[in-house]
């Protein structure tokens, strides 16, 4: 599935005969019929090539700076902040807790064009094994756990960004029947639709397989299942998924195993996570954007010369990533080097920030400036980006926290531990104020979820999932404020808009949706 956009010119019959009305902007039914298009094994690779495709998409974004894998899951945590110069009023938004329905990131219609896709991929796939010799009950079935996983996903980002939203587990191909449909709950969506479908994946797979890391996999179904029971707060189904994700082959055609930190990728190779997905170790699912096929990722994860709309916030700066820059380092840690690239300028201090490179083979341990020639040769521009879906760390860290729930904070800092060991930084002891409670050790992992996934589009979906937004960003939002030179300094003040608001477009289009509270609609 790496060019998934060759297929663009046959998978575009599916867009306009599977969308809903208006969440989508085209026409509901076709000229070609769908009953046409699925005939043939070439058509079933098309189809689901067309749904990663238009999932892909819509994670990098469609033009510079518009991934919203970063917008949704990133940009309004303590990670990221606005970067003045090059800041347009959406990005203001984001940053400062200010957005409104107007806002080009509150449309959900990208992803339900996703979830369109794979409603046809469901309904269709199936017959096709009737027409077409070469389409093999395993076909089938490995296309259609594909799909079930993929309409997962969306409607999982659907309730993390938004919260309640419209079902549709059809396609939709009868202008007769009304589009339009009312919020159902998030509960309903993640009992009902996600988790539902993720198992159905997951039962339609064939075990202990060497996996694709570009396509949705066992250990990524497991993974997934685990980071939708860890939102819902039941921590022994999350258990389970982390532990039948330690059952899953990786792309080295072994077990996860999830013993410990010898599972993970290696510190001398770390960084390989991020450049070569597809033989590292520790990779579940990841995205890989292909120059060649798909042309510049250019999102806030890929290099430019020019500096980009967001940078990482100061705080975080001065906290983590600056003492890293000197020449006495707080400790050995491996990551701060190799994410961020500290020696943009000569005084570190005055750093932009905007220099992200851990999707670059950067240089692994630099001690100065990089010149423009071996900046233009480690940040090509067109060199493949790959942005992680889930990881092996990721799930560590997931499961330590699960642990901690649980009440079994001695198993939750071993893996806690695991990350800080690969990482080269000193592990925490039982006797540690840090991680001797419950609530410490919830913050303890959060904070290195923090440092090791930044980049990953998790931090803002973290805070929601453990009820921190407002504890977290209160400070840093004054902060904003105040360099903003505001009047009132109001931090995080309605917790209520944790969630996004729904799209005035969206909501123009359908008359049964009400607004999320929080935003004067």
């Amino acid at each position: 599935m790496i060019k998934l956009l060759k297929y663009t010119c046959i998978i575009t019959l599916c867009v306009t005969i599977s969308s809903c009305k208006k969440f989508l902007d085209e026409k509901p039914v076709s000229e070609v019929k769908i009953t046409d298009f699925y005939k043939s094994k070439v058509d079933i690779d098309a189809a689901t090539a067309g749904m990663y495709s238009s999932f892909q998409q819509t994670m990098v974004g469609e033009g510079q700076y518009l991934d919203r894998y970063h917008y949704w899951g990133e940009f309004r945590s303590d990670n990221f902040d606005r970067f003045l110069n090059y800041t347009t009023t959406h990005v203001t938004e984001v940053a400062m807790n200010a957005i409104t329905p107007d806002n080009i990131y509150t449309d959900w219609s990208r992803l339900y064009t996703v979830i369109a896709r794979a409603n046809s991929n469901i309904k269709y796939i199936p017959g096709v094994m009737a027409l077409d010799q070469n389409v093999t009950q395993a076909v089938v079935n490995a296309n259609l756990a594909q799909s079930y996983a993929m309409r997962a996903i969306c409607y999982f980002y659907i309730v993390r960004v938004w919260g309640n939203a419209p079902i549709w587990l059809e396609p939709y191909e009868d202008v007769q029947v009304d589009a339009q449909r009312p919020r159902e709950s998030a509960a309903k969506i993640l009992d009902e639709v996600v988790i539902k479908d993720l198992i159905t994946a997951y039962d339609l797979m064939v075990k202990n397989q060497t996996p694709t890391v570009y396509t949705l996999n066992e250990g990524a179904v497991c993974a997934a299942l685990a980071d939708v029971y860890m939102w819902k707060k039941d921590y022994p189904n999350a258990i389970i998924w982390i532990k039948n994700l330690f059952k899953a082959r990786s792309t080295k055609g072994v077990a996860y195993a999830g013993v410990s930190e010898v599972n993970l990728e290696p510190t001398a190779t770390w960084k390989s996570i991020f450049t070569a997905p597809a033989t590292s170790t520790e990779t579940i699912w990841s995205i890989h954007w292909d120059f060649v096929a798909n042309g510049c990722a250019c999102n806030v994860t890929s290099f430019t010369q020019n500096n980009k709309t967001f940078q990482v916030d100061p705080l975080l700066y001065n906290r983590y990533f600056l003492p890293h820059a000197q020449t006495v380092r707080p400790n050995t840690d491996i990551r701060p080097k190799q994410t961020l690239d500290l020696y943009t300028v000569a005084n570190p201090a005055n750093n932009n920030r905007d220099r992200f490179v851990k999707y670059y083979a950067s240089p692994v341990n630099p001690t100065a400036a990089t010149s423009t020639t071996a900046l233009n040769q480690f940040y090509n521009q067109q060199a493949p980006v790959y942005l992680v879906m889930y990881r092996l760390s990721d799930m560590y860290l997931l499961y330590a926290e699960a642990l901690n729930g649980s009440g079994d904070l001695p198993n939750a800092l071993k893996y806690l531990n695991y990350i800080r060991k690969r990482a080269t930084i000193p592990e925490y002891l039982a006797t540690d104020p840090k991680v001797s409670t419950q609530a410490a050790m919830e913050n303890a992992i959060l904070e290195e979820r923090q440092y090791e996934l930044i980049g990953e589009g998790k931090r803002w979906f973290d805070l929601v999932r453990t009820n921190k937004v407002k504890e977290v960003m209160d400070p840093v939002l004054i902060d904003r404020q105040t360099r903003n030179g505001s009047a009132d300094l109001i931090g995080f003040a309605d917790v209520r808009r944790s969630l996004w608001p729904i799209s005035r477009a969206v909501m123009n289009s359908n008359k049964k949706l009400v607004q999320n509270p929080g935003y004067g609609e």
